[in-house]
């Protein structure tokens, strides 16, 4: 019993640092591209604060709505697989657009159940949406 605790323990720690490892993963800013959605999410997308996610190597996600900071917690499993906890916002008003695109993309986010690397890119993946969100460095 022991023994297997003990690798359960080491494998997960094993996966931990594989996804833990890339540099240009975690603690970085990533911008939507706005290129890869349309309607609102696309005006969001291109508007001042646009919409952003950073991914904090402790399990804090947070950025811009286009609107609002937000702020959650998050998990992968095995540096993919994800899960998004309750989502908190800063309550700011904004025009008509820019409020119905952040509904749109924290809903998309509070769905996420994959994350990939596509080169210098990231994909966020949701239930119940066909195509990932992209997500490009920010300058």
């Amino acid at each position: 019993m022991k023994k297997a605790l003990g690798m359960m323990g080491l494998v997960l720690g094993l996966c931990a640092c594989q996804s833990a490892s890339d540099p240009g993963f975690y603690d970085n800013l990533w911008r939507l591209d706005a290129s890869q959605v349309k309607g609102p999410l696309a005006t969001a997308a291109r508007s001042v604060k646009g919409i952003t996610l950073k991914l904090s190597s402790d399990g804090r996600l947070s950025g811009e709505g286009g609107c609002n900071r937000y702020f959650a917690d998050y998990q992968l499993v095995n540096g993919a697989a994800m899960t998004v906890g309750h989502i908190g916002s800063t309550k700011m008003a904004c025009m008509g657009e820019l409020m119905q695109a952040e509904g749109l993309y924290l809903d998309r986010l509070q769905k996420a159940n994959w994350l990939e690397r596509d080169g210098a890119n990231l994909k966020l993946f949701s239930d119940g949406f066909e195509s990932p969100l992209v997500f490009v460095p920010s300058p």
